[in-house]
């Protein structure tokens, strides 16, 4: 039991810490867009957003010929809006991340832990779990762009994340959970 709750908080502290830097390199960022003047930007954008939500530009809830007509002609934006300033490092972010990656790891050990009587090793560990993430993300990734027309690049920085994440708690619970070969 210790180790049921144990395992999936170190992997969910190694996954907290690779995706600290991993975000906090400048990597991920090299794909985005700038606009001209951040604060010209976000002064229009609250003059036009009433609230904090997801917008989506021409929206679904107009009539859809007209939705299509102003798709085509363009330009068409998904917008995540923030009304209310924060703190951009805000220390419950951080907490919140880490309780997010325990219940990732929870779930995560349940099905390698199921899988260990086929494991040679550590490695069979590690690509299970790497093969998971890349799993996970090759569908919640590329949807965006395939379906919403987001970047493809940022789409890819994603999956690169989700994938190596996986491989990071894979390292940790491939310390722990024995192999069929190793009993």
């Amino acid at each position: 039991m210790k180790n049921n709750l144990l395992v999936p908080a170190l992997a969910a502290l190694a996954m907290l810490v690779f995706g600290a830097i991993f975000w906090m390199s400048p990597i991920p960022y090299k794909v985005l867009s700038t606009t001209a003047d951040d604060r010209v930007t976000l002064a229009a954008l609250d003059a036009v957003f009433p609230a904090t939500g997801m917008y989506i530009l021409p929206g679904p809830h107009l009539d859809p010929e007209l939705a299509n007509e102003l798709y085509k002609a363009g330009p068409s934006a998904t917008v995540h809006f923030i009304k209310e300033g924060s703190d951009m490092m805000d220390p419950m972010v951080f907490l919140k991340g880490y309780l997010h990656y325990f219940v990732v790891a929870l779930l995560l050990g349940v099905l390698l832990r199921r899988s260990a009587a086929s494991f040679k090793g550590y490695t069979c560990v590690v690509k299970l779990s790497t093969f998971i993430g890349l799993t996970g993300s090759l569908l919640l990734s590329l949807s965006e762009p395939i379906w919403w027309h987001h970047s493809w690049s940022w789409a890819l920085i994603n999956l690169l994340y989700g994938t190596l994440i996986f491989t990071a708690a894979g390292l940790v619970f491939g310390k722990f959970i024995k192999s069929a070969a190793a009993k």
